[in-house]
């Protein structure tokens, strides 16, 4: 092999490996890993969330005074006609069903099923129970002899006992959240920081513990479905909030007045906690030496069936918790006993009801077992909704940023949450189930889905934006890579340039050798300009 086709071998080997090794190794190295997400059936359920589910909530009548063999039946046809009548945001109905001894055992298991108790009386109307989630109906024969205790019993179990959801799941009804501008967003562990603040330097004891035992902790434990608290306490000294300078200020004093002279930000950031949301208890004391005659703006409060006015205020505070105003400073060494501090607790705890979202205003919660029952399925539902919008949010993330490495991690987790929301709608959708249990996993499970759809879409890569755009690409490696392209074939040009000019060149050679020759053969045959002697 000559020199010269050495030469163009070895530039037809570079320049192979160049495009066939070397773009191809670095294209796939410096492309990010996207691992694929099910866009479409998230898109879908972005369009209509609810789209495959229909909430079905089992209800047994029970007659004790008459037998009614089908007054179920003609309840059921009462019910959905109140409810079609109704248009609905998501799909809900009630499952009417006799009461029988299989459901008395489950009862008596402490599975609380929602109860119709039909009672004969003298007087038409209907009682909820304020430990079960029994719903008491009473009539009298002339409702009997009408027919119109089916339509009593409907009528009491849709507008009354399910009002909640009559009301949220309402087409008219924005939104399917309970919140209000009073109540915290939802959340299933929930931080609760006790504080006693005292206005003087003299030291203070309390029976905090022994008050949290005996009348918060049941509390704690009733609400366990539905939120876990996680308490503490501390003392903090030479703090009453700057209250001593609404002294003198009239004795009708509101939370808008307060909200102008205090500063909760120092409470608020005084403790470290892992739980995202929280809730505070302020007991606050006043100075005795800048107000030795205690707080005039303090007029006492009195406690339901209390005759006894007791000597402070409390005032519910939007999303933060609440604050109890005392109106006399501590004296040295007091000690705040049991007692004192027992129907602060009662306030608070029928506070946290309307912080949770429980109730609106200050009304009561009459039935709480069929309230909270009612906020735990509007609770999944929201949960529910929460969650598609995270997912989707994820999508229009990864469609927006096409550099953006999506890793395998995510994917999994994506997948797994759409199965949890399957399972979910499971146990919405089935009448045969119901009861305490039933709710209580598909609350948890929707919560644990939340958590799935958060996790994917705050996954560190992600969050970081740890991707490299086209133009960063570009601007990075152009350097590196355009001197190399440009020597490549620049080299590989001049090769080839070098073959075709060598061509040319031995081809003007052999003509300047074939003319000699044919002088030589003229001269020989001694032809004058190339014409032969005859």
């Amino acid at each position: 092999m000559t020199n010269a086709n050495l030469r163009k071998w070895v530039g037809f080997c570079f320049v192979a490996i160049y495009l066939f090794i070397g773009v191809p190794l670095w294209y796939k190295l410096t492309t990010v890993y996207r691992t694929s997400l099910p866009i479409n059936y998230i898109e879908s359920l972005q369009n209509n969330k609810f789209q495959d589910i229909h909430l079905v909530i089992p209800v047994y009548v029970k007659s004790d005074t008459y037998r009614f063999p089908d007054i179920h039946d003609a309840v059921q046809v009462q019910v959905n006609h109140l409810l079609n009548s109704q248009e609905q945001q998501i799909p809900w109905s009630l499952q009417i069903l006799p009461y029988n001894e299989s459901v008395q055992q489950l009862e008596d298991q402490d599975n609380r099923f929602h109860v119709v108790n039909l009672v004969l009386d003298e007087f038409i109307g209907y009682s909820s129970a304020y430990d079960t989630k029994q719903t008491v109906v009473y009539y009298d024969d002339a409702a009997v002899l009408s027919n119109d205790l089916p339509f009593f019993v409907a009528q009491t179990l849709v507008e009354h006992t399910f009002q909640l959801e009559w009301t949220h799941l309402n087409k008219t009804y924005n939104g399917l959240s309970m919140n209000n501008n009073v109540a915290i967003s939802y959340d299933p562990n929930i931080h609760l920081s006790i504080t006693l603040l005292s206005g003087d330097g003299n030291p203070v004891a309390w029976e905090i513990e022994s008050t949290l035992t005996d009348y918060f902790s049941p509390f704690r434990k009733f609400l366990s479905p539905l939120v876990n608290f996680t308490v503490d306490s501390s003392i903090v000294y030479h703090n009453d909030l700057n209250l001593h300078s609404l002294n003198g200020s009239s004795s009708n004093v509101t939370w808008f007045d307060l909200s102008h002279t205090i500063d909760l930000s120092e409470l608020s950031s005084m403790t470290y906690y892992p739980e995202d949301s929280a809730l505070n208890l302020a007991i606050v004391f006043p100075s005795a030496s800048s107000t030795p005659n205690g707080l005039e703006f303090v007029n006492g409060t009195r406690i339901t069936d209390s005759v006894v006015a007791l000597d402070w205020n409390s005032y519910l505070v939007p999303q933060w918790g609440v604050i109890i105003i005392n109106k006399n400073p501590l004296k040295p060494n007091s000690i705040i006993s049991e007692d004192y501090l027992e129907p602060m607790m009662y306030r608070f705890s029928t506070d946290i009801f309307q912080l949770l979202g429980l109730t609106e205003g200050s009304q009561d919660l009459l039935a709480p077992y069929i309230t909270i029952d009612s906020f735990k399925r509007l609770t999944i539902l929201q949960n529910l909704d929460k969650a598609i919008e995270t997912l989707w949010s994820l999508v229009k993330l990864t469609q927006q940023f096409q550099g953006m490495s999506i890793p395998r991690e995510v994917s999994e987790n994506v997948v797994e949450a759409l199965d949890l929301r399957l399972q979910i709608i499971d146990l919405l959708n089935d009448p045969d189930k119901g009861g305490d249990t039933v709710w209580n996993n598909a609350l948890h499970l929707s919560n644990q889905l939340v958590k799935l759809c958060e996790k994917a879409f705050f996954n560190g890569e992600m969050v970081q934006q740890n991707f490299f755009p086209q133009e960063h690409m570009i601007a990075v490696y152009l350097p590196l890579l355009g001197p190399i392209s440009v020597v490549m074939f620049f080299g590989f040009y001049n090769v080839m340039k070098e073959k075709g000019e060598k061509r040319e060149k031995n081809g003007t050679e052999r003509e300047s050798v074939k003319e000699k020759l044919e002088l030589q053969e003229a001269q020989q045959l001694h032809a004058i300009d190339g014409k032969d002697e005859l």
